[in-house]
């Protein structure tokens, strides 16, 4: 079952017209299995699983370094290496999902209170 579809990844970014539709269901399929495995509310699950693709689809194309770090004043920039392993930081689609994620524990997380029984 698939959460969401070619046509929404596809409103994200212009880029991702230059990938096939093969490639980018393959890569809704496994955004969709992982979001599936979650404990979450099945009215973020289409959302999530829009951004996990879109992440997984844009590392599919990015094969140089992307810029870490900026600095303006006396420019500088520190660039990835593209060896390493970034994980959802690596695209904006990533951190968008990653972000929803950490939002979504917070509210579903139980509020820690005191009992206090006086005898």
């Amino acid at each position: 079952m698939l959460l969401t579809s070619l046509e929404r990844i596809r409103m994200l970014s212009d880029e991702f017209t230059l990938i096939a539709d093969e490639r980018l269901t393959m890569y809704i399929e496994d955004a969709s299995l992982e979001v599936s495995s979650l404990n979450v509310p099945e009215l973020y699950q289409e959302r999530l699983t829009r951004y996990l693709a879109a992440h997984l689809a844009i590392l599919s194309i990015t094969k140089d370094q992307t810029v870490i770090r900026e600095k303006v004043d006396v420019i500088e920039r520190q660039y990835s290496d593209p060896s390493k392993n970034i994980g959802l930081l690596a695209s904006k689609y990533g951190q968008e999902y990653q972000r929803i994620l950490e939002e979504l524990e917070e509210q579903i997380k139980p509020k820690k209170s005191i009992n206090l029984v006086v005898l």
